[in-house]
């Protein structure tokens, strides 16, 4: 029976949601449902609330903006020759903010956004580079771009909030989410060099 089921299978896809989920959802799952993507975005929110609610909410506009604006040059431009070097970029961003989240480095607001702005782009791109043919790419963007929201939005609101508790545990354990991320970044970009070598 098992046999039987695993036969009459329908092929696998990377990790877009079918087009059955319909393009918002597609868009809305990629991002959340790869590491590539939600570690470097959890990062950056934890980065942002680090900072506090007044300098860090503009990560909240800058990095959604860039990676509609990533996702939309994937589709006037498209290269997979890019692919597997901008996920190799993507998973380092998870290590450089995680990183910076360890560290609790405060950094001039300038270079958080530009930060932002820079790790959009690229994930942007690699997530546009995704959207099949059959499903409708402003839909698909914006979902995108919800996902970005919901994963950044939670994790600064939530840093911001509970930093301000200022219980002496708190903001050690940010620092050690961030060393989580950076963590797991090495180890799937140590993975993806493997990977770009064979290739």
């Amino acid at each position: 029976m098992a046999l039987g089921l695993a036969l009459s299978a329908n092929a696998a896809h990377a990790h877009v949601a079918s087009a059955q989920a319909g393009a918002f959802y597609a868009g809305l799952l990629h991002p959340l449902t790869a590491p590539e993507h939600v570690l470097p975005m959890l990062a950056l929110g934890l980065l942002a609330g680090q900072h506090g609610l007044n300098k860090g909410q503009g990560v909240l506009l800058a990095f959604p903006l860039a990676l509609a604006l990533g996702a939309s040059l994937a589709l006037l431009y498209p290269g997979s020759e890019w692919a597997l070097l901008l996920n190799l970029a993507n998973l380092a961003s998870a290590v450089l903010l995680g990183g910076l989240v360890a560290a609790a480095q405060h950094l001039p607001v300038v270079l958080l956004y530009a930060l932002a702005v820079l790790f959009g782009m690229t994930h942007g791109y690699v997530n546009g580079a995704a959207i099949t043919p059959n499903l409708s790419p402003a839909v698909f963007i914006l979902g995108l771009v919800t996902a970005a929201l919901l994963a950044l939005g939670y994790s600064l609101g939530g840093t911001a909030y509970l930093l301000r508790l200022k219980p002496v545990w708190i903001p050690i354990a940010v620092r050690v989410a961030g060393s989580w991320i950076t963590a797991i970044g090495i180890l799937a970009l140590s993975m993806g060099g493997k990977t770009l070598n064979a290739g």
